[in-house]
């Protein structure tokens, strides 16, 4: 832990969904101590998204996604509504360098915990929300998800095939899982902003905006030309053919790009020049374009007799570009680039037992992500008050008592017992450290 890049780093993490998750996720995986406020009441969406037959509707703590999520943290819970609780947040927030959020604007202004407010106890506080629309303008507490930014973003209206409607995605969603990785970089921009000047920082994030950077292109034809693309399925203009073509096996495809006469000449080499090839309507980008259908049903002809694979190597090899439409089985179980490259990860959770996991997509070579198990709901309050907050055993217990620690439910928290006032014993759910108190 010592040697990653993001060591001594505190960050205080308020989220509940995918764009604050992931954003603390890929500063916890780099040495930096994520402490996630979380509570039984309302759970953070990934803890109840079953996936997997030992996942059950009753327990917060055997959900994979909220693992995928939430490595290399440190779960506190905390009851919000007890007013008591506002004792740890202040020392929480005075523990803090970086303070990450993601609820419909406003939320944390209600709650007395917005920027200005954490600005008064901690003035070089660095603070990052995320939301669908950004923290100003007419629709900011609007409510909304991913979807809704993507429509009104413009990239809905892209996406799909020109004689049908607009297609939603059904994988990943375009917001949710690019814009974390610009507030984490963003984060790491306002910690050496305060390294140099003392002052903190506040960041505002859109998912929006980000999606509506994704239809740049079809912006400055519009800005420039007032021509208003509309979808085009796989095609673009610049390139022909540009797709995906379909190949040996039950539903295995090939995706083929070709933007230079360099490489359409390396092409029709390959597939030894056939007589079509040589013929007018396919000899520039501008006939290819005209006769694009045509061009397709005649490659089509030719990759239905090889594998997907077949067809990527020898494309490759003579300067064409070309990738194999690859499936979950064939990245975990054949890919030979993810796994040179560490793709996975082994990491121990408690409940699931131990599995691979996805290590972050950029690679720090000198000092290396150290990814670690999800926690379990409430798994490391003690930990959290006794290490980072100087707080006593005795005081803990006072405040546990008083209902400002939200208890965890989860499988893997442990009781430990403390005397109260030398008359008898109390068990508390700390977690899974082992620590003995006198």
């Amino acid at each position: 832990m010592k040697t990653q890049v993001l060591a001594g780093v505190n960050v205080l993490d308020f989220s509940w969904a995918l764009v604050g998750s992931i954003t603390t996720k890929q500063l916890g995986d780099h040495g930096a101590n994520v402490v996630k406020i979380e509570t039984s009441k309302r759970v953070d969406l990934a803890r109840t998204d079953r996936q997997v037959a030992i996942s059950k509707s009753n327990n917060l703590d055997d959900k994979p996604w909220f693992t995928h999520l939430n490595t290399s943290k440190y779960s506190f819970a905390l009851n919000l509504k007890n007013p008591r609780s506002r004792e740890v947040i202040h020392r929480l927030i005075e523990w803090a360098d970086v303070v990450m959020e993601n609820f419909t604007p406003g939320t944390m202004q209600k709650l007395g915990l917005d920027y200005e407010s954490m600005k008064s106890i901690k003035p070089d506080i660095i603070m990052a929300s995320g939301s669908v629309y950004g923290q100003t303008g007419p629709m900011a507490q609007e409510w909304g998800v991913d979807g809704t930014g993507n429509a009104l973003s413009g990239r809905l209206y892209l996406t799909g095939w020109p004689d049908r409607g607009p297609v939603v995605p059904t994988s990943v969603p375009y917001g949710d899982v690019v814009l974390p990785m610009i507030i984490a970089s963003a984060i790491v921009a306002a910690l050496d902003f305060r390294r140099r000047t003392g002052k903190g920082q506040y960041i505002d994030a859109s998912m929006f905006e980000v999606i509506t950077h994704q239809t740049s292109p079809a912006i400055m034809d519009w800005t420039v030309n007032k021509n208003l693309q509309t979808r085009s399925g796989n095609r673009i203009p610049n390139a022909a053919p540009h797709g995906v073509f379909p190949c040996k096996g039950e539903d295995r495809w090939v995706a083929i790009t070709i933007l230079t006469e360099a490489e359409w000449q390396a092409f029709c080499d390959l597939l030894g020049n056939p007589p079509w090839s040589k013929e007018e309507r396919f000899s520039s980008l501008s006939a290819r374009k005209a006769n694009e259908d045509e061009l397709e049903t005649l490659i089509s002809e030719w990759t239905t007799d090889y594998t997907p694979h077949e067809i990527m190597e020898r494309l490759q090899a003579a300067g064409v570009p070309a990738g194999a439409v690859q499936n979950a089985e064939d990245l975990m179980e054949h890919d030979p680039q993810l796994k040179k490259r560490g793709f996975l990860t082994a990491i121990e959770h408690p409940v699931l037992g131990t599995f691979g996991h996805p290590t972050p997509p950029y690679k720090l070579l000198k000092n290396k992500a150290a990814v670690r198990t999800s926690p379990c709901l409430g798994e490391h309050t003690h930990f959290v008050c006794n290490r980072f907050l100087g707080m006593s055993d005795e005081e803990f217990v006072e405040l546990e008592q008083a209902g400002v620690f939200g208890a965890g439910r989860g499988l893997c928290v442990k009781q430990m017992v403390f005397p109260i006032n030398g008359k008898g014993l109390r068990k508390l759910n700390f977690g899974t450290e082992n620590r003995e108190v006198a």
